[in-house]
């Protein structure tokens, strides 16, 4: 029973998850809660196969602290996040349940069901997940809209005032003027966009990416006002900018199954293409027009 460690982990696994979906599926309501119910029985039917090969399991003290973890995350960043960061792992899951399969390392007449369980992981459970409804996922596309937008714009700000005047205060504000005109802007301009596809709410989207855009706007204008030398307050701007980016990078790409690196990368390089262009285009003005003092 070479192979009993591993059944146990995978019995556990099924456990964890069901465990998870089901005290999920408690603090839900309406269709969501049907959906987390229906995938908590799922889970634990898995663990009832596995159990028969490794006898019954327990969560240990590390597993409780981790379900408690993710419960957290779901409150925090919702439940399609959750559901779809867990279900990540499930592919390397499939490729282990095929080999044991293959090698016929289960009961002849239990073949059928790892056959329907494998079927389960890799294609019920991602149906299941989709189904799922939360605010956060239906408006992505504007809250990405905002915030991507306010990056691009306050970062390129900032940078042409490093070369046009030496003031943390001066550049700060021209960030704040800038960026409440530029999200009024913005959430204009996803109303109009809503109106013409169908099923968006226009009003709920002009929201949803005038808020990203300001609440981004007042991050990253932040340390402008903190006493901090301009190059400083600036570095510091563009650490928040990379960050708020990365976090939102990591999470459309779990909800939309994609590869985070890549669409990282490309995001950041852009960041840094329009420092460049902004810096250069302040140096001009200043030669221009010489410092402006406060």
């Amino acid at each position: 029973m070479s192979e009993k460690p591993r059944f146990e982990e995978y019995a556990k696994d099924e456990l964890f998850d069901s465990l998870l979906y089901r005290e999920m599926a408690r603090r839900a309501g309406g269709e969501n809660r049907r959906i987390l119910e229906e995938m908590s029985k799922q889970e634990e039917w898995h663990y009832r196969f596995w159990s028969k090969y490794s006898g019954p399991v327990r969560l240990s003290s590390w597993d409780r602290v981790r379900l408690k973890l993710y419960l957290l995350a779901s409150r925090v960043l919702g439940k399609v996040f959750t559901v779809k960061f867990l279900e990540r792992h499930e592919f390397g899951v499939v490729g282990e349940y095929r080999r044991i399969l293959e090698e016929g390392l289960v009961d002849e007449e239990d073949r059928s069901l790892l056959e329907r369980i494998i079927k389960d992981e890799e294609e019920h459970e991602a149906y299941l997940a989709s189904q799922l409804d939360e605010f956060a996922v239906r408006h992505l596309g504007s809250i990405a809209l905002g915030m991507a937008d306010a990056i691009i714009e306050l970062t390129g700000v900032h940078a042409g005032f490093i070369g046009f005047t030496s003031s943390s205060i001066l550049t700060g504000i021209a960030g704040l003027i800038v960026g409440v005109s530029a999200a009024m802007s913005m959430a204009a301009a996803s109303y109009l966009q809503a109106k013409q596809e169908h099923g968006k709410e226009p009003l709920v989207s002009a929201g949803a990416t005038g808020l990203a855009y300001i609440l981004t706007v007042v991050a990253l204008t932040s340390p402008f006002f903190t006493a901090l030398p301009l190059l400083e307050a600036f570095a510091t701007s563009l650490v928040m900018a990379f960050g708020i980016l990365a976090f939102f990078s990591f999470y459309s790409s779990v909800i939309f199954d994609r590869a985070f690196l890549r669409d990282y990368l490309e995001n950041a390089g852009v960041i840094v293409m329009v420092v460049v262009v902004g810096y250069y285009f302040g140096e001009l003005v200043h030669r221009v027009f010489g410092n402006i003092p406060v």
